[in-house]
């Protein structure tokens, strides 16, 4: 009989035979041997060479790395702005463009004229723009997180404030949620198309800041299932896939963007000595609705940056031209970079137009800098300030301060370096004006633009980074 176990039959006279054919490694007819002690890739290349790429990186292909990798590859905003406010924006206006974004275009540009005595509470502005954390409670709460020895009360600020940021973005975190289901009504089919945009008209669109509960019980009891729906009869792993991803992350947020989940984690601090001697009795969600309105009074006066928002945005449509679309891409790229939650420097922008002289200015700032001791109680502020003046060229300010004294290093056109002495003269007495010592000036041509990540070398140290790229 057959041994039906075997692909074949068997040639008589060979059951007996070895049935193993060992390889031998040393066999010189043999290539590409897999060496089990090092992890290779699929094509028996060692990977080890990929992770010798960027020695202040822990992991390669992280969503950390590619920020970095895009860092160095994106010029600074004022490298970009500068031909776009001195050329572009005047020719787009008398080049016969669209009305409404012409007269947009003018209107930027006679907001930011400034004389030299409003140019200091013009940048205050900006700066406090910067950031949602500021003002004299936030103050207070940093100061409380810099002393404070029980990480419960730590644990319980920092919850505050993340609720405090949904709570005062919902809004915006509502307009997010429109985009996500208008985007999604494009990519689905007609019938479940419209079955989506009559979902969506029940959301209340002009919810008050803090009131999400009515929205929240229509996206989770109706939005969710429907789109679960969808997913499971059509198993569509397509775009629509992505789309419910953004949007159900924009749900969580809007859920935590309650004014009463906000008004729970303030009460929750308000139990511990070192804050309630500090605010006394306030009534919570009258604190709740004051810090809310600071925060929409402050965003209102930032009228000038939201208009550049808009030009950009526009710009990017092609309204200004399909040859200049690159050009507002670039810009809001780079301003979309530097408010990444990798940075962790304060940044800002200053479109500005001093008596007649146009330019361009955006900083970078890190109040607690960590070079040098780390026992020092008075800890260091560094800046990095890039400016591009019309007729000038483009200038690199690096200033260091600490204790009272600061350090300075200008890098400037080489045409002006001619007054290399009027510069230093003109700094020091503006810096002693105003209560600051000098303790060095240096003056130099500008040959490359300075990167961010050689003045904030901070940047590169993420020891204790998680990949979360999937």
């Amino acid at each position: 009989m057959s041994n039906i176990i075997k692909v074949s039959t068997p040639v008589s006279g060979y059951d007996n035979s070895s049935r193993t054919n060992p390889i031998s490694t040393t066999d010189s007819n043999i290539n590409n041997i897999t060496n089990v002690s090092k992890v290779t890739r699929p094509d028996s290349k060692s990977s080890n060479t990929d992770y010798q790429q960027n020695n202040f990186v822990q992991y390669q292909n992280s969503n950390y790395e590619g920020f970095l990798k895009v860092l160095k590859q994106t010029p600074s905003t004022a490298e970009y702005m500068g031909d776009l406010m001195f050329l572009k924006m005047g020719n787009l206006v008398n080049a016969g463009i669209n009305e409404n974004f012409a007269q947009e275009i003018s209107q930027f540009l006679e907001m930011i004229k400034l004389s030299p005595e409003e140019l200091q509470g013009f940048l205050k502005n900006q700066v406090n723009g910067a950031t949602k954390f500021n003002g004299a409670f936030f103050d207070f709460l940093r100061t409380v997180l810099s002393q404070s020895n029980s990480s419960e009360l730590n644990a319980k600020i920092l919850d505050l404030l993340k609720k405090y940021n949904d709570f005062s973005a919902g809004n915006h975190i509502l307009k997010s949620i429109l985009i996500d289901l208008s985007n999604l009504s494009k990519s689905l089919p007609k019938s479940y198309a419209d079955q989506l945009l009559e979902l969506t008209k029940q959301l209340d669109q002009n919810a008050k800041p803090g009131d999400t509960t009515k929205n929240i019980e229509m996206l989770k009891k109706e939005m969710i299932p429907f789109l679960s729906k969808y997913i499971k009869y059509t198993n569509d792993f397509g775009r629509v896939r992505d789309i419910i991803s953004s949007l159900t992350q924009n749900i969580a947020r809007y859920e935590n963007a309650n004014k009463n989940g906000f008004v729970d984690a303030f009460e929750e601090i308000m139990n511990y000595n070192v804050i309630k001697d500090k605010l006394g009795n306030i009534d919570s969600k009258t604190f709740a609705d004051v810090l809310i309105q600071l925060h929409t009074e402050k965003f209102r006066g930032d009228e000038s940056n939201q208009r550049l928002i808009n030009i950009l945005e526009r710009g990017i449509r092609g309204e200004a031209g399909y040859e200049n679309i690159d050009a507002f891409k670039g810009i809001l790229s780079s301003m979309l970079l530097n408010e990444s939650v990798y940075m962790p420097l304060l940044h800002a922008t200053l479109p500005m137009d001093v008596n007649g002289s146009m330019m361009f200015s955006e900083l970078w700032i890190d109040p607690d800098d960590e070079e040098g001791e780390k026992d020092e109680v008075e800890r260091k502020t560094k800046l990095l300030i890039k400016f591009d003046i019309k007729d000038v060229g483009f200038f690199d300010l690096i200033i260091l301060q600490h204790k009272g004294k600061i350090d300075m290093q200008l890098f400037c056109p080489e045409k002006v370096l001619s007054i290399d002495k009027g510069i230093r003269a003109g700094m020091t007495e503006i810096l002693e004006r105003n209560g600051l010592l000098v303790s060095s000036i240096s003056v130099d041509k500008s040959k490359v633009p300075v990167s961010i990540s050689e003045v904030f070398p901070k940047i590169f140290e993420r020891k204790n980074t998680v990949n979360v790229k999937i």
